[in-house]
């Protein structure tokens, strides 16, 4: 009797943590997150920026220049189960003045008490390389 109340427990607690994971398929655009503003640079310029900062410190897992989309992952670490980092341009076109672009930062578990919120140094660097505020 004790066995199969502790066994129940067990796929309870296994079935609540794998349910509570962050994946690189649930990065969203419309997220919570950081935004930037880029006027009057080159797709290519924005593109490339983009591709920088999201390799810095971060592996990058996919990547879609077409849809104006990457996405990394950082690893596990002795703190941390891992992130994962979404970022997401938009128009995604070679003939726009104006872009957005639009950072995503989950932990992997939503029961995870350590990690780092990525979107703020992956926004710095993208501002830094194309001299923007």
């Amino acid at each position: 009797m004790i066995k199969r109340w502790l066994r129940t427990i067990g796929i309870c607690v296994l079935a609540a943590g794998a349910t509570a994971c962050s994946t690189i398929d649930s990065l969203e655009p419309t997220d919570s997150g950081i935004t930037l503003e880029v006027n009057n640079k080159p797709y290519a310029e924005v593109w490339k920026s983009s591709v920088n900062a999201m390799s810095t410190n971060l592996a990058i897992v996919e990547m879609d220049k077409r849809a104006g989309v990457i996405k990394s992952e950082a690893p596990a670490g002795m703190a941390t189960w891992g992130e994962v980092v979404g970022l997401f341009i938009t128009p995604a076109t070679k003939t726009s003045d104006r872009y957005t672009i639009h950072i995503v930062s989950k932990t992997r578990s939503t029961y995870q008490l350590t990690g780092q919120n990525w979107a703020p140094s992956v926004a710095a660097r993208i501002q830094a390389d194309l001299d923007i505020e």
